[in-house]
């Protein structure tokens, strides 16, 4: 997502490097800012939901609780990192950009931690809700990491060991000040530190460690655990197929069978049901930026041509901005549409929902 990282590249030895905004981006970005302020919005009512959600028969909502506090952030950090930064740019305000480049590194080094944070805690989500699938648990392992004490140590472990990994990115960049430029919007700007340029270990951590570690992981055990899911759903739903037409059941009509293919599986509350298929859409739509965002990965440490401008190599080019932009858009947006993602595939959260705004619905058993 917030990859906005530069080079020392030839910079003017008397104005920073600058970064210009055309319309048509700024209308992109300030539309994405309300989406984010509406994600932020939204993820603080799941946040409050979750934490009130205190049945024995709800499935746990730890790692829910965390993934909306989680998603809240990326939507903060983007209104933060990428909608003020556009009204900088575009409207020229100097109070708002002095006090961007106050905050511009912590928020940066926070949006790189909750990035990180989002795939493990949606694999320990995923994880949960597998083993809902599965019925009876022999892993000692297992029991323990998914008991009550066991859920609060992995993901307080887990969150400290982000912060952990990505607090080096706070030493590695700084604000940079050209006080001798005419133009004051170009007297400060971000740029890695003089000995990140010469450590082959920072290098391999920040670029080839971090990448496995925050992309091609994730990406594998979310995409093997959810097929897995969706397998062990689909047979229990062909073995309730198979023994209707043993009995003589007739499925001549393509309803009927449709009807029977959605049906909810028996074997699980409808609480926890409606929790899976919640957090195999989660994933998907995680999935789906992750792949974006391994795409530029790729293209960036490959240093493609597509990237630059061809009239000056130093610059981006149009379909670098563009694809940048899409990549972190995608990321907030599928953090922004979560409460959308609960209210249509949980029928007791979108009976919460409806009771915060006053409006009553039956919840299903």
């Amino acid at each position: 997502m917030y990859d906005n990282s530069s080079t020392e590249n030839e910079f003017d030895p008397l104005c920073a490097q600058y970064e210009t905004y055309t319309t048509a981006r700024f209308i992109f970005i300030t539309l994405a800012t309300v989406i984010a302020c509406l994600g932020t919005a939204a993820n603080l009512l799941l946040m409050h939901i979750f934490s009130f959600k205190k049945a024995a028969s709800t499935p746990a909502t730890l790692y829910p609780t965390i993934l909306a506090f989680l998603d809240f952030a990326i939507c903060l950090e983007y209104l933060l990192l990428f909608g003020v930064d556009a009204i900088v740019c575009f409207l020229r305000v100097e109070s708002l950009f002095v006090l961007y480049y106050m905050y511009i590194i912590p928020a940066y080094v926070a949006s790189r931690v909750t990035q990180l944070a989002i795939p493990y805690m949606l694999i320990f989500a995923t994880l949960e809700r597998l083993v809902w699938t599965s019925g009876n648990v022999r892993s000692r392992f297992l029991l323990a990491m998914l008991s009550t004490s066991g859920r609060y140590f992995t993901a307080i472990i887990s969150l400290l060991v982000c912060v952990a990994l990505r607090l080096p990115t706070a030493f590695a960049i700084e604000v940079a000040v050209y006080p001798e430029c005419e133009d004051f919007f170009r007297t400060m700007t971000t740029q890695p530190r003089a000995w990140t340029n010469d450590s082959e270990i920072y290098y391999f951590f920040d670029f080839h460690l971090m990448t496995i570690a925050q992309t091609l992981v994730p990406f594998i055990i979310l995409f093997a655990l959810n097929i897995v899911i969706i397998r062990k759903l689909t047979k229990t739903t062909q073995s309730k197929k198979e023994l209707i037409c043993d009995t003589g059941s007739k499925m001549d009509s393509l309803n009927t069978v449709i009807l029977l293919s959605i049906r909810p599986v028996k074997s699980v509350s409808a609480s926890v049901r409606s929790a899976i298929m919640t957090m195999v859409a989660i994933v998907a739509s995680y999935l789906i930026s992750n792949t974006l965002h391994l795409i530029l990965t790729v293209m960036e440490r490959s240093d493609h041509p597509i990237l630059h401008d061809t009239e000056d190599p130093l610059l981006s080019s149009t379909f670098h901005t563009f694809f940048s932009d899409m990549v972190s858009f995608t990321y907030m947006f599928t953090s922004a549409i979560r409460l959308l993602i609960y209210f249509i595939c949980n029928a007791t959260i979108r009976a919460d929902i409806l009771k915060f705004f006053g409006t009553s619905t039956p919840t299903p058993l």
